[in-house]
């Protein structure tokens, strides 16, 4: 695809990326004077970093970056850390919306979420998962989501009036915001060869 979550595509951009770590092309922003905490290494690092088109082109010294339309934020005394991501979570557990969400994670550090809105797909099915999906378009929050795979979560013990089918499953592996599917509590339903859970597997996996 083109564009996601309002970028270029990395495969677009490698070109002008490596020309901005050069110099050749100035940094929209370059972050000057913080102490990078490195997760891979364990290291915390005096760096700059900076910035082109959304993303970041250079860890160190970033000087040779500087343009006259650069944005210099001194970062002098903070700590410069990755986004968090979490990978599993449900939105609705916290009693409030996508948007509220975000600005409640956002100042802490958590940057992107994967979601799995099988709580709003038990009550109002796969408009729900569309619901919270368009809302969390356009937030600083990057929202991903899964499929909701197991709705109603206990057939036969509850009514609270959805179900998500593997058409629906086939349907939703089309949409651009759905990067897999949810949590496979049905777990009995695996191990016993159920037709419909293995479907929904199916056709996951031959979507990629």
């Amino acid at each position: 695809m083109a564009k996601f979550l309002g970028r270029n595509a990395l495969y677009e951009m490698t070109r002008d990326l490596t020309l901005a770590a050069q110099g050749k092309h100035k940094a929209d922003t370059v972050i000057k004077g913080g102490l990078v905490v490195n997760v891979f290494t364990r290291e915390i690092m005096p760096a700059d970093i900076a910035i082109y088109k959304g993303r970041i082109v250079l860890v160190g010294k970033a000087d040779h970056t500087i343009g006259p339309g650069t944005q210099v934020i001194d970062a002098t005394g903070f700590y410069l850390t990755p986004g968090l991501l979490d990978g599993h979570m449900h939105v609705e557990s916290s009693m409030v919306t996508v948007t509220q969400f975000s600005r409640a994670v956002l100042p802490f550090g958590t940057t992107a979420i994967f979601m799995d809105p099988h709580e709003i797909a038990n009550v109002l099915g796969v408009k729900g998962v569309r619901l919270m999906i368009d809302e969390g378009k356009g937030l600083p929050l990057k929202v991903f989501s899964t499929m909701p795979s197991c709705v109603p979560s206990a057939p036969g013990f509850e009514d609270a009036g959805a179900e998500i089918t593997p058409k629906d499953i086939a349907n939703a592996m089309k949409w651009e915001e759905i990067i897999g599917l949810g949590e496979m509590m049905n777990f009995p339903g695996v191990l016993s060869g159920d037709e419909k859970v293995h479907e929904m597997l199916k056709l996951t996996m031959e979507a990629g």
